[in-house]
């Protein structure tokens, strides 16, 4: 994205209302040219959009089609940014829905939602926006905490929405039928088959289930990635 168009992207609403559009259509786009990750390994430029990678663009479109998706995961290859963006981006691109990160803690699944929340505070005002009976208005997130990140949750009651970050096992889960469940390191959760067993009404609702995890041998997530189990 060149900085002519930007420079005329920070005073056209026109041009700021197609970029919005496109960015609601096309994930991958979002995450290209808006969604800022931070690598605290980069000392010169540590926060950054999304590299241009053939097998990000692969999973992004894997996302998108399926309702079920598991991916074993080394490290540096970005999979928790990459999954906590999309569901971020499916949060505020759609109205009314319910979202949940899951870890073994309550406070590793936090970490999960911090990234969501970095996301969010440094995409540009223009994208902070829903649309609705042909306007424009401003998407706030934890309006009642001045948009400061509260604990285990992201709301954004002007389209009914939130992600909620909650530890391992199926009880909170079981209460809800969520849009979308991430399980992050989902092969470290010993009731991870519990979860799973909670959330079946997701999938069978149309929601969507991504499990995430370094490799384990001789644990649940292992079972579900070699067919070993029946879902």
């Amino acid at each position: 994205m060149n900085l002519e168009y930007l420079q005329k992207l920070r005073n056209d609403k026109r041009l700021q209302a197609i970029e919005w559009g496109i960015c609601r259509d096309d994930p991958y786009y979002f995450l290209n040219n808006w969604a800022k990750t931070l690598d605290v390994h980069d000392n010169v430029e540590p926060i950054k959009t999304f590299p241009d990678k053939e097998y990000i663009k692969i999973l992004v479109d894997i996302w998108l089609k399926e309702q079920l998706l598991l991916v074993p995961k080394s490290r540096q290859m970005m999979m928790s940014w990459l999954f906590t963006t999309l569901y971020l981006w499916d949060t505020i691109f759609h109205e009314a829905r319910m979202t949940f990160f899951q870890s073994k803690k309550a406070e590793d699944a936090d970490d999960i939602l911090k990234r969501s929340k970095f996301v969010w505070d440094n995409l540009p005002n223009f994208l902070k926006k829903y649309y609705k009976q042909g306007s424009f208005y401003e998407l706030k997130c934890n309006p009642q905490h001045n948009g400061q990140h509260v604990s285990c949750k992201m709301v954004f009651p002007d389209i009914n929405s939130e992600i909620r970050a909650i530890p391992e096992g199926g009880d909170v889960i079981r209460m809800h039928v969520a849009s979308g469940i991430l399980s992050d390191e989902m092969a470290f959760q010993p009731e991870a088959k519990n979860a799973f067993t909670a959330c079946k009404p997701t999938i069978s609702s149309k929601g969507r289930f991504t499990g995430v995890s370094t490799a384990e041998h001789g644990t649940f997530f292992e079972d579900m990635v070699f067919d070993q189990i029946e879902i």
